[in-house]
């Protein structure tokens, strides 16, 4: 039977980081290995309306219909107020909608999936905004009274939900890990990656590398401490390098860097293209991630998917994605990652057992995966029943 599936790409309007990402990459892959559905793209769904909508991710697949993108920002929004459509009109009565930006829809009879990125604004509230918190809360809720069928991106995220959602039924939430950002490649000109090189001030004994946005989640204070001793007490050389845009609450990390005495060894550089984070994870002398919160780890995989020898953190999701192929340590211990990296720097051989073992963990995760274990759940979905928990 060929299923007429909507998709929420509304996200993908404004960047293309967390929950953009994931729609944007499983859309483009389903429409890779799934030619017999269609699917119907909606670039603005229910209360996610982006004033650049004509911006969302748009497909030239015979299977696949770009919604609203004729239509203006004035009469788009009157349409999606307006009580004079029904929804399952305006949105193409389509036999599945996917939502992606933590709204389930509720009025309509299409057999609704929603995608679970984490549970962070209930496990740890203080790493999110008011605003978010309710936002991501209304939504989880009303999925779990409504909702067909449900995606996270690990088995942490799928059991932190049923914590909060005990009534929902576990046989209809599906695990689907993400795969590597396909704009990463290794197989960059040695033009390219000398420029990279030389704006860096890239020495050949390597440097360590930390990737993410500088905010209180991503524990790069802890980092910073665990560094500034092996510097100070093994007298360390290698250059810290921060890759990611500066976030919220962490206005006064670089006092800290001059407090712990390291301001001449540590490096914020800020966003970097893909280009450039490509040399990077390739070139690091390690890769650490001490996040105290994620829903899968994306850095963590991406770094490996280059051969990058890692440390990262024991809790979350991230034990899921990196295996046996690093070092995990605790979060809340400086000690821990202290001794991390001091085993990185003196025990070479393990080092290099490592970097083998990350390439070889990384194969184990792929978009083209994801999306064929997407398609099977829409499959899945349209031979149950429909779930309300009112019934």
């Amino acid at each position: 039977m060929t299923m007429k599936i909507g998709f929420d790409v509304s996200q993908t309007a404004e960047d293309m980081a967390g929950c953009a990402f994931f729609a944007k990459q499983i859309i483009s892959h389903l429409l890779d290995v799934d030619t017999s559905n269609e699917y119907l793209l909606y670039p603005v769904f229910y209360n996610y309306r982006h004033p650049e909508y004509k911006k969302a991710y748009q497909s030239d697949r015979p299977n696949a219909k770009n919604y609203f993108h004729e239509v203006s920002w004035a009469k788009l929004n009157q349409l999606w107020d307006s009580s004079e459509f029904q929804r399952d009109e305006l949105l193409g009565h389509p036999d599945i909608i996917h939502s992606n930006n933590f709204c389930c829809p509720i009025d309509v009879r299409a057999k609704k999936i929603v995608t679970i990125y984490d549970m962070v604004y209930l496990d740890r509230p203080e790493f999110s905004t008011e605003a978010n918190r309710i936002v991501c809360f209304n939504g989880a809720f009303e999925s779990s009274i409504y909702a067909d069928h449900i995606v996270t991106i690990s088995e942490s995220s799928k059991q932190s939900f049923l914590k909060y959602f005990p009534h929902y039924p576990e046989e209809r939430i599906s695990v689907i890990y993400l795969g590597s950002r396909p704009t990463l490649t290794s197989h960059l000109s040695e033009s390219v990656k000398k420029k990279v090189i030389q704006k860096f001030n890239i020495q050949d004994s390597g440097f360590w590398l930390g990737v993410g946005t500088v905010e209180p989640r991503k524990n790069y204070r802890l980092l910073l401490e665990a560094y500034a001793k092996i510097v100070r007490e093994y007298s360390e050389t290698r250059p810290l390098f921060i890759a990611g845009g500066k976030g919220w609450l962490e206005n006064d990390i670089q006092a800290r860097v001059q407090e712990l005495g390291i301001q001449d060894k540590v490096n914020f550089l800020g966003y970097v293209s893909d280009e450039e984070l490509s040399v990077l994870y390739n070139l690091c002398f390690a890769f650490v991630y001490p996040s105290h919160y994620e829903g899968f780890g994306l850095p963590v995989l991406e770094a490996m998917s280059f051969g990058a020898p890692v440390i990262t953190s024991n809790v979350t999701s991230i034990p899921e994605v990196i295996g046996d192929a690093g070092i995990l340590m605790d979060p809340n211990s400086s000690d821990s990652l202290t001794k991390a990296m001091i085993t990185m720097v003196q025990q070479q051989d393990q080092r290099k057992k490592m970097a083998e073992k990350s390439i070889e963990q990384a194969g184990k995760f792929s978009w083209e995966r994801a999306a064929r274990q997407t398609l099977d759940v829409y499959k899945k979905v349209m031979e149950q029943e429909p779930w309300h928990r009112s019934k």
